[in-house]
């Protein structure tokens, strides 16, 4: 007897479901994506049963009685015709997999009626198996997934927490809604709204909806075309002083589908390169339009990976469009030739920038007026303290002399070869982190009165999923509502910093990889608890900071990577006087 067989349909669905459908976002990204394609301005969302169960309800022009039963069958589809059509794909979906896939793991009810239709149609699948019937409904579709892999065990077994699938759910739509700015999307979690926006089809007001209007001051618009190439370009782009600490803010879209994309990703690396630290990550939202025949969108099913004809030209226009958008942002007159390196050289820019030495002179203090300890509880104290800075230096090493503060931000050292210049801020922040990962039990302060802070809906499901990790590095959340947040713990060395930033830096550190985070809260922890830039500081706090800083196990960098200290050395300066040493 031969062992070769035939397998039944709803097997063959589900082994195509395996590539198709790998979690309860890949099921919400499939059905909406069809919404839009089904000419909807309104899509509701709803999510339960922890994320096993959803609704998808649209106002698009629903779908016919007569094909209704063939949209749920394999390779079926209303959007490719012929070959030259798989070249030209102007639509989202699956290209005929994704309803014969979601059937053959889940319970599905399609409700749908056309505009020309007296009344709507209802279709019931269960393993792979329709059975149509007449309903009432409006224009539009609904459809209703229960019981997610009910039938594929294996599958079920390896998802996340349902907080962690619902974050991906609020991630994957906050794409779609920034993609179609035309769409309103609603997503509600067990009836709570978690997301929604207007379908404004203004860019603008959707980011401020999924974001917030505070963030809109941090962008800069992006709007190029080129004619020539018929290549154009929308977005916006953060100012390199607002960074993130991954790529999950950089949303990529081409001919308004999201996509996984190096080319563009490099081009925007490139256009922030020298501009923000390494390690972080600016804030970006583009749309490229592209004729249809200089990419290919079938290098694979999901068609989230895609080709140019012309990576070159395409690389090109979007870095010119996006340094276009952030070129007014300034430079320091001089520039660090090499971020690791503990000493630094020196050029000048041009003769228009040359140093002014007198100014340079009057800006070092010398007498500052108030002490303020570096302790960490930092108490504004009006102390009167000795003019002399030598009283302050006894525990320095010999060669080193504090002559005084430049900008109430960087601390002037002589030393035996030259100038060296602390950054106050980092310096005392790579302190601090080492002194809290030495801490067993970090001591934290009870908030009886704290300011809500407007929080994005996903940022909401990312504290909720890490709220034991932030306990256990001294912090306690509380919502106040769906989109606020307040502090009812905060570690003391933070107790007195901006609660908004906090939260900020916070969530950032959580959207990270799960082995990080620990780490990335005490970085964040310290950054805070540093004293700030712009601080002037007495020479007994001078002495008392560089003493620290000198004990710590990695004096060269923060934990953010940036270099804490610049030398320039003596043949440097006497070159500028045009001396020989």
């Amino acid at each position: 007897m031969g062992k070769i067989k035939q397998l039944d349909l709803n097997l063959i669905n589900q082994i195509a479901a395996g590539e198709v459908i790998e979690r309860p976002s890949s099921v919400v990204k499939e059905l909406v994506e069809n919404s839009i394609d089904a000419g909807a301005s309104k899509i509701e969302i709803d999510i339960s049963n922890e994320c096993r169960n959803i609704r998808v309800a649209d106002d698009g022009f629903g779908i016919s009685p007569d094909d209704i039963e063939l949209a749920f069958a394999p390779h079926a589809t209303s959007k490719i015709a012929t070959q030259d059509d798989l070249w030209n794909i102007s639509t989202l979906g699956f290209r005929g997999e994704a309803l014969a896939s979601i059937i053959s793991v889940s319970k599905v009810t399609c409700t749908s009626r056309t505009q020309d239709a007296e009344v709507g149609t209802k279709v019931e699948c269960r393993d792979s198996k329709v059975k149509k019937s007449p309903a009432g409904c409006s224009v539009g579709t609904i459809m209703e997934i229960e019981d997610l892999f009910y039938n594929t065990p294996v599958r079920l077994k390896f998802l996340k927490s349902d907080r962690s699938e619902y974050s991906n759910i609020i991630e994957l739509l906050q794409n779609i809604a920034i993609s179609h700015p035309e769409v309103s999307i609603i997503l509600k979690n067990e009836r709570a709204v978690s997301l929604k926006t207007s379908g404004s089809a203004d860019l603008q007001t959707v980011l401020a909806e999924v974001y917030s209007d505070d963030m809109l001051s941090q962008l800069k618009e992006i709007k190029k075309t080129d004619e020539l190439s018929h290549l154009s370009i929308k977005g916006f782009a953060s100012l390199p002083s607002f960074t993130r600490s991954n790529k999950k803010a950089i949303y990529l879209f081409v001919n308004g589908r999201v996509v996984k994309c190096p080319v563009l990703l490099k081009a925007i690396s490139f256009s922030y390169e020298e501009l923000i630290p390494r390690g972080k990550h600016p804030f970006v939202v583009i749309n490229l339009d592209i004729p249809k025949d200089e990419l290919d969108v079938n290098v694979h099913p999901t068609k989230r990976e895609i080709r140019y004809r012309n990576g070159n030209q395409v690389f090109n226009f979007v870095h010119s469009a996006i340094k276009q958008a952030i070129e007014s942002y300034s430079r320091p007159v001089y520039t660090q030739k090499d971020d690791y390196s503990p000493s630094a050289s020196f050029s000048h820019q041009d003769e228009e920038q040359r140093v002014d030495f007198a100014s340079f002179k009057e800006q070092i203090r010398y007498t500052p007026k108030f002490y303020k300890p570096l302790e960490a509880e930092f108490v504004q104290q009006n102390i009167e303290i000795p003019a002399a800075q030598e009283d302050f230096q006894d525990d320095l090493p010999s060669d080193y002399r504090i002559i005084g503060q430049l900008k109430n931000t960087y601390i002037l050292i002589e030393t035996k070869d030259g100038l060296r210049l602390i950054d106050q801020h980092i310096a005392h922040e790579r302190y601090l982190y080492e002194e809290l990962l030495e801490q067993k039990e970090i001591s934290s302060q009870l908030l009886l009165v704290s300011p809500s802070i407007e929080i994005a809906p996903s940022e909401r499901a990312l504290l909720e999923e890490h709220i034991d990790v932030l306990q256990k590095y001294g912090y306690k959340i509380e919502f106040s509502s769906e989109n606020e947040a307040v502090f009812r713990k905060l570690p003391q060395v933070v107790a007195n910093d901006s609660h908004k930033e906090i939260m900020q830096d916070l969530i950032k550190s959580l959207d990270g990889s799960i082995d990080k985070i620990g780490n990335d809260i005490l970085i964040s922890t310290a950054c805070h608890a540093a004293i700030k830039a712009n601080e002037p500081l007495s020479f007994a706090q001078m002495n008392d900071l560089i003493k620290k800083w000198l004990t710590t196990k990695n004096p060269t960098t923060c934990p953010h990577g940036r270099i804490i200290a610049h030398d320039i050395d003596i043949a440097t300066i006497a070159g500028f006087f045009g001396r020989s040493k």
